[in-house]
């Protein structure tokens, strides 16, 4: 879905796009790698170029994503809140695999847990992870209030209605064995599975599974991750209040102020994977965490890649 800008904003868009000379100076930038004769035009074109694994990207975009939101979501939660792992197996090949079996799990999951408490929220984060034998199978970790046990995956489980009449569900895994245990350290389980998808083995997962996920953060929470998963030339001057999205044609917008922040690279063609600096983008700070005592600025630029942020 397009994303809706202010007037200031649009036409801040408008001057970054009808910025010939960086434009220009991409393309001039791309057409090195057929037309250098120097060897310092070749040095120079190797520093600033960068080749992206995608399945290191996606190893990375897991371990990044995933910590994060565990470390939030324990912090929500109380000091007598229980903590339980449950282990969802498929009892055959991956060619029993669906895409939305985790979905539905985590449905039911939600359905047991409104119906013992009332919320609608339900803190929750899991992994994938492939067996020995090559089958994908899910680690879910759900953070429940002080005496609550969620049911086992694969046996019915019933609720009352708010008649007290009791209704049985059927269970909430249905494809193979479960394993639940109650677990003290979350995070380090987690990441101790996430730590056994390497980019080796990444693409082996049935094609189009997620590999992780998580839910029932409070903003707090979301905006920390938002904050984390940024690329370092928007964490440096960005802090974790604002709202950055993927702006269309590249880059990052603020949709509350109409900041544009132009991505430094930009692809040298043969697919997404090579990329060349195009620019360096000012930080107004060197970033070790999700800052929010930014200094206010003015908004002074001109068609040039976020010059007021000198």
């Amino acid at each position: 879905m397009p994303l809706a800008l202010s007037p200031a904003g649009e036409a801040f868009a408008a001057r970054a796009r009808r910025s010939s000379p960086e434009a220009r100076a991409a393309r001039g930038l791309v057409s090195v790698s057929t037309t250098c004769r120097s060897l310092p035009t070749a040095i120079q074109w190797a520093d600033n170029c960068i080749t992206i694994d995608p399945l290191q990207s996606r190893v990375t975009g897991l371990r990044k994503g995933l910590g994060i939101a565990a470390k939030q979501l324990h912090n929500q939660g109380p000091r007598n809140q229980q903590i339980w792992m449950q282990t969802l197996t498929y009892a055959g090949t991956n060619r029993d695999w669906k895409p939305e079996h985790i979905s539905r799990y985590l449905d039911a999951l939600r359905k047991w847990h409104y119906a013992v408490t009332g919320s609608k929220t339900l803190r929750y984060a899991w992994v994938a992870e492939l067996q020995k034998r090559g089958v994908i199978h899910y680690h879910v970790i759900v953070w429940l209030a002080g005496g609550l046990t969620p049911p086992k995956g694969d046996i019915s489980w019933k609720r009352k209605d708010r008649r007290g009449v009791v209704h049985w569900e059927p269970p909430m895994w249905p494809h193979g064995m479960t394993r639940r245990d109650k677990v003290d350290a979350p995070v380090a389980y987690l990441m101790k599975y996430a730590s056994k998808v390497e980019s080796k083995n990444v693409g082996s997962f049935p094609h189009g599974a997620r590999i992780h996920g998580s839910g029932g953060m409070d903003p707090s929470g979301r905006a920390i991750r938002r904050w984390v998963l940024w690329p370092a030339y928007v964490q440096g001057n960005a802090s974790v209040d604002d709202h950055f999205r993927p702006a269309p044609g590249g880059g990052y917008i603020n949709a509350a102020t109409g900041e544009l922040l132009l991505a430094e690279f930009a692809p040298t063609g043969g697919g997404f994977q090579s990329f060349i600096r195009v620019r360096t983008t000012p930080r107004r700070i060197d970033p070790s965490g999700p800052f929010s005592w930014l200094p206010e600025h003015t908004d002074t630029a001109d068609a040039g890649p976020a010059a007021y942020l000198h």
